[in-house]
């Protein structure tokens, strides 16, 4: 019987250990997502900062594939606008997506730790 019993404690030990392996991964991945977004929304504020430096009458061009397409300015402001805004809401989104990988990382550890430690015949 303490056979099975330790058959059944290694077999929880290795799921918990793959999803504790599974989780940081994911964390880590989410991570970088997170900071690329961050970079993009760096470069569209600092152009739409440029944008706003220029005055009223200047022609802008707006990249289309291989070609650029004349923009109102207006338009173009708005266009960086609405890439800001639309970068921090995905950078929220992936905060809380990291989070919950954090989480499942960490509960998987705490699990981990327990089996180590605790009592192995019942």
């Amino acid at each position: 019987m303490s056979a099975l019993n330790d058959e059944t404690i290694r077999r929880v030990f290795v799921d918990l250990q793959a999803k504790y392996i599974s989780s940081m991964q994911q964390a880590n991945s989410t991570k970088q997502q997170i900071q690329i977004k961050e970079r993009e929304r760096k470069v569209a504020e600092l152009t739409r900062r440029e944008l706003e430096a220029l005055e009223e009458g200047t022609k802008t061009y707006k990249p289309v594939g291989k070609m650029f397409i004349q923009t109102p300015l207006p338009e173009m402001k708005e266009s960086f606008v609405k890439r800001v805004g639309t970068a921090d809401d995905e950078i929220k989104a992936l905060e809380k997506t990291q989070k919950y990988w954090e989480r499942s990382a960490n509960d998987a550890q705490g699990n981990l730790r327990d089996i180590l430690g605790g009592p192995r015949t019942m």
